[in-house]
């Protein structure tokens, strides 16, 4: 599992970036920026990366743990799903 930590590492290594803030501070913005894009949009697309697109789970019925007999209606909930692009995929299987 890589961490965000592991991720501003890699990134300052790669861009030979000394000040591990300015690389965070980087990072930062660029998920700040992903955020504010899925509060305007359903869906964001990078080319030769993926798609990330927000998707809801449906009403569905769920039995009450305390209670076998008490059913409820559990509510949907919004998530990011990411579908890798072709290109992409095809890369990774190279490696």
């Amino acid at each position: 599992m890589t961490t965000k930590m592991d991720i501003v590492a890699f990134y300052s290594e790669l861009h030979n970036i000394k000040d591990f803030i300015k690389a965070e501070s980087k990072i930062d913005r660029f998920i700040n920026t992903l955020e504010t894009a899925f509060m305007t949009n359903e869906k964001i697309i990078f080319r030769n990366f993926g798609t990330f697109e927000i998707k809801e789970t449906k009403v569905r019925k769920i039995v009450d743990p305390k209670d076998s007999t008490n059913i409820i209606n559990a509510k949907p909930k919004k998530y990011i799903k990411f579908k890798v692009s072709r290109l992409l995929e095809e890369n990774l299987y190279l490696i």
